[in-house]
């Protein structure tokens, strides 16, 4: 079982620590896109007073996570379908330049571990446990990269994306999406850099059109802007 982000904080850094809490929360799915954030409800929660939670939920609206509407408060994100597309338009030139750096040194032993892991998931496996290990696997190519820069631009894109990321996966078959994951890592062991390209854009193309359905099929959540 995953472990809640939203314990008590118990740092003497108060301000990072709830800022990181619930920038965890947001992307891991458990305060849910749209849902409307409550300084004193999460204040409760973690333990600590209203001023970093508000100081967090603002460092958070610079990132794109949060949404602050005026009269309104401040929301969890709501990636619109061009917003999913632009972000996918740019994450996939973004991890292709970290695919194309990665593939001078391949991280020949994670990579393999990775394949393993993903070799083992069904279609009946935990959703979240999946995504867990998503996320790592594309911030071992980001770190491998060699380029901080990239890696730090590449980190936000992903929280932006993995907003809806819990949901859009639902009608997605798991064990197809972990066979794009080892088509990646295969190439890359292979060190065959146009493969390892094609297979990441192939991969990206199709969590983007995941992620667009999703967005599709529930308009009534943008209520909220109304």
């Amino acid at each position: 079982m995953l472990s809640d982000p939203l314990s008590p904080a118990r740092n003497v850094d108060l301000r990072q620590i709830v800022y990181e809490k619930i920038k965890e929360a947001i992307v891991d799915g458990i305060i849910p896109p749209g849902e409307r954030l409550s300084e004193v409800e999460l204040a409760d929660r973690i333990a600590v007073s209203r001023t970093p939670v508000r100081e967090a939920i603002r460092q958070l609206a610079q990132t794109g996570l949060i949404t602050l509407v005026p009269r309104r408060g401040a929301f969890v994100t709501l990636p619109t379908a061009k917003d999913a597309t632009d972000l996918y338009e740019l994450r996939t030139t973004l991890e292709v330049m970290a695919i194309e750096h990665t593939c001078k040194n391949p991280p020949l032993s994670e990579l393999e571990k990775f394949h393993d892991k993903f070799s083992r998931f069904s279609d009946e496996g935990d959703p979240a446990l999946f995504l867990a290990e998503d996320r790592r696997f594309h911030a071992l190519l980001r770190d491998s990269a060699g380029n901080r820069f990239l890696n730090l631009t590449l980190d936000n894109v992903a929280d932006l994306i993995h907003l809806c990321r819990h949901y859009s996966i639902e009608d997605v078959r798991l064990s197809e999406t972990c066979h794009e994951h080892i088509q990646v890592i295969e190439a890359l062991l292979a060190r065959d850099c146009p493969r390892a390209v094609e297979a990441m854009r192939f991969h990206l193309d199709k969590s983007r059109q995941a992620l667009l359905s999703y967005i599709n099929r529930h308009p009534e959540l943008y209520q909220l802007e109304e």
